[in-house]
C-alpha cells in the first residue's frame, strides 16, 4: 500500500469549500512514521496517521492494545474517593441498605447499572432512584432523597450528578442521611458539605478530569472491591472481576461523548471486548432486537444503541434503561427493547417539531443563539441545541417555556465554554441552577427571566473563535478503496473525540445517480475519469450547501472529504464514503 497516494494539492481553498473551510493536509511527522514502519512493519499509511496523532514507537503498544493493567490509575489520586471506599466498606460490613440516584443519560444509566451490578455479586441490598427528567429535571432533588430515606437507605450515593446539588444534598445531610457524590460535571459554586468524588472539582489534581461519570465509578468500585480482597471479606466464589463489567463503561463513555484520552481509550477497547461477549443479557437481547449481527463497535454503542436506552430517559421512564441492563430475563429484556426502540421513534418525531419551530426564532446576528419555546419537550433540548449548533456554527441554547421553573440545554462551539458560561450566569442570579462541560450544559430558569437572560446574552462581548481551518489524514483513489484498506484504517479504531475517524481527500471525481435518503440524507456514487466507482453518502446534506452541489452537480468534477465505512447488505460488505464535506474544481 506504499506510494499510492498523491501528494499535489496539498491546501483546498475555503472559497471553494460548501461548508467554508480550509482543508489542509495534516504534516507527517517522518522521524515518527519511519520509526514505525520499520520496528512495527506497518504500511505507510497507517504510519503516516499514528505519527500526525503523536503517536511514535514508544507509544504505539499502549495506543493499539491498551490494557488495564497497565494503564489503570490509582483510584486514591481522585480526591474522597478514599473516604468514600471506607464509608461504603463500612455499609458492606454491615448489609445495610445503600439508595443510588442516577442521571437519566446514558452515562448516568450505565453507572447506576455498574454499581447495582456490584452490589448484586455482593448480595447487598440497594434502592434505585432515577429522578424524572420531565417533573423532577435533572440531579438528586430532595423528594427523591427523601423518598430514598423512607425505603430505609440512610446512605445514599449520586451517580453522574450532584455536584451542582448543593441546596438539597445539605438539606437531606442536616436530617442524617450520609450521602456520596460521585459525577464528573464542572463546578459552580460551593459543593455539597459531602464526600464529592468529581475529577472536575476545582481542587481536584487527578488529572482525571477526562473521565465520563461510568469511568470515575468504576475507579470508586475498583477501590472498594481492593479493599474487599485485602480484607479477606469475599467469600463463597463472589470475588469480582471487573473486567466483566467494562462493557458498560464503555457504554457510558461512549455516548458520553468524552475525550479518548488513553484511559478512556482503553475503557473503550477493552470494553468493546466484553461487550462483543454478550455476557450482558440486556444488551444482547437489544442488540438482537436491533438486527445487530457483525461485531458492535463504537459506532454501533453510540448511534444506534446508545440512543434507544436514552430515549427512555428523554421521554420516559429512565429507570427502565437501567431495568434493561441487569435484567436477568431474555424475555422480559425483549419487551423493555421493544419498548425503548419506540420511545425513540416518539423523539425523533417530537424533536423535529421543535427543531422546526426554533429555527423559525433564530436571530443570524446573534453571537450565541438562544431560543425558547412554550412546553418544548425537555428530552429533546440537547439534540435540538446540538443540530442547530451544528448548522449555524454558534453556541446554541434551547428553552422549554412553562408557568414555573423552565429547563434548557446547551451545546458550543469553537473555544467557547459554555458549561463556564451557565455557571457565571448562575452566580450573576440570572438563572436558577445549571452547569456542564466546556461543550454542553444544562440550566434552570424561571419563565420570567428568560427575556433577562437573552438580553444579559446579548449584552456581553463574547470572543468566540471559530476556527475554519481543517485538516484531512491523506489523499486517496477509488481503485484502492477495498477491505485490506478498510481494515489498516479501522486499526486505529476505536474513534471518537481526540481519535476522530481519519479524513480522506478524494480528487477529480464525478458525481452520479444523487437520491435523497430518508428525511435530510443524500446517496450518491463518486466515480474517478477512469470509470471506477465508489458508493457514497451525505448525511443531513438535503438543506445545505453540500446537498445542493451533490443535486446539482451537472457534470462537474468535484473533491470531496470524505471518511469510509462499511456498508452492509445481503451479506455482502462494500466500502461507503462519508462525504463531510464538497469542493467544486
Amino acid at each position: 500500500m506504499k506510494n499510492t497516494f498523491k501528494k499535489n494539492n496539498t491546501e483546498i481553498l475555503a472559497s471553494s469549500s460548501c461548508r467554508g473551510f480550509f482543508w489542509k493536509k495534516k504534516e507527517i511527522n517522518k522521524l515518527f512514521s519511519h520509526s514505525l514502519i520499520e520496528k512495527y512493519e506497518l504500511n505507510e499509511l497507517t504510519a503516516n496517521i499514528l505519527s500526525t496523532r503523536d503517536i511514535n514507537e514508544e507509544k504505539y503498544e499502549d495506543f493499539v492494545n491498551p490494557k488495564i493493567k497497565n494503564l489503570l490509575p490509582n483510584p486514591s489520586n481522585i480526591i474522597d474517593l478514599d473516604k468514600a471506599t471506607d464509608i461504603i466498606f463500612a455499609y458492606i460490613l454491615k448489609k445495610k441498605k445503600v439508595g443510588i440516584i442516577g442521571d437519566y443519560d446514558v452515562d448516568g444509566i450505565s453507572s447506576t447499572a455498574l454499581f447495582c451490578k456490584f452490589f448484586d455479586i455482593l448480595e447487598h441490598p440497594y434502592e434505585i432512584y432515577i429522578p424524572d427528567r420531565i417533573k423532577e429535571g435533572y440531579g438528586p432533588n430532595v423528594n427523591a432523597l427523601i423518598e430514598l430515606s423512607k425505603r430505609n437507605c440512610d446512605l445514599i450515593i449520586t451517580l453522574d450528578c450532584g455536584t451542582t446539588a448543593t441546596e438539597s444534598i445539605n438539606y437531606i445531610i442536616d436530617k442524617g442521611i450520609m450521602v456520596i457524590v460521585v459525577d464528573h460535571h464542572q463546578q459552580a459554586g460551593e459543593i455539597p458539605k459531602c464526600p464529592i468524588i468529581n475529577p472536575n472539582r476545582v481542587d481536584d489534581t487527578s488529572g482525571l478530569n477526562n473521565l465520563a461519570a461510568v469511568g470515575v465509578t468504576f475507579l470508586l468500585l475498583v477501590s472498594i472491591n481492593r479493599k474487599l480482597n485485602e480484607s479477606n471479606l469475599v467469600k463463597n466464589n463472589k470475588e469480582i472481576n471487573l473486567i466483566n463489567l467494562l462493557d458498560l463503561v464503555a457504554l457510558g463513555t461512549i455516548c458520553d461523548v468524552v475525550p479518548l484520552d488513553l484511559l478512556n481509550r482503553t475503557f473503550v477497547t477493552q470494553g468493546l471486548k466484553i461487550f462483543n461477549e454478550m455476557k450482558n443479557i440486556g444488551l444482547r437481547v437489544l442488540c438482537s432486537y436491533l438486527n445487530l449481527t457483525n461485531r458492535i463497535d463504537e459506532y454501533h454503542v453510540g448511534f444506534v444503541i446508545g440512543p434507544k436506552i436514552n430515549a427512555c430517559g428523554r421521554i420516559g421512564k429512565a429507570l427502565r434503561g437501567v431495568e434493561l441492563l441487569l435484567s436477568k430475563d431474555s424475555t422480559n429484556a425483549e419487551v423493555i427493547s421493544d419498548e425503548l426502540n419506540n420511545l425513540n421513534l416518539q423523539r425523533q418525531k417530537i424533536e423535529r417539531n421543535v427543531e422546526n419551530q426554533a429555527l423559525n426564532m433564530i436571530n443570524d446576528k446573534d453571537k450565541i443563539i438562544c431560543v425558547s419555546g412554550v412546553n418544548w419537550h425537555p428530552g429533546v433540548l440537547g439534540i435540538v441545541a446540538s443540530k442547530l449548533t451544528e448548522r449555524f456554527m454558534k453556541p446554541t441554547i434551547v428553552i422549554s417555556k412553562n408557568n414555573n421553573l423552565c429547563s434548557g440545554s446547551a451545546r458550543s462551539v469553537g473555544n467557547f465554554n459554555i458549561g463556564e458560561f451557565i455557571s457565571r450566569a448562575f452566580s450573576d442570579g440570572i438563572l436558577e441552577g445549571g452547569g456542564g462541560h466546556r461543550m454542553a450544559g444544562g440550566l434552570k430558569i424561571k419563565s420570567e427571566k428568560i427575556e433577562l437572560f437573552q438580553n444579559y446574552i446579548n449584552s456581553q462581548e463574547f470572543n468566540i473563535t471559530l476556527d475554519i481551518n481543517r485538516e484531512f489524514d491523506e489523499f486517496i483513489e477509488i481503485n484502492i478503496l477495498n477491505k485490506n484498506f478498510y481494515n489498516s484504517v479501522n486499526a486505529l479504531a476505536p474513534f471518537g473525540m481526540s481519535n476522530p475517524k481519519p479524513k480522506f481527500c478524494l480528487q477529480n471525481c464525478f458525481v452520479k445517480f444523487p437520491r435523497l435518503v430518508g428525511n435530510n440524507h443524500i446517496s450518491c456514487f463518486l466515480s474517478d475519469i477512469y470509470g471506477n466507482v465508489v458508493k457514497a453518502i451525505a448525511f443531513r446534506a438535503n438543506d445545505n450547501e453540500v446537498g445542493q452541489n451533490l443535486f446539482g452537480n451537472n457534470g462537474k468534477l468535484i473533491t470531496v472529504i470524505c471518511s469510509l465505512s462499511i456498508n452492509s447488505w445481503e451479506g455482502k460488505d462494500e466500502i461507503q464514503l462519508i462525504i463531510e464535506d464538497v469542493i467544486i474544481v
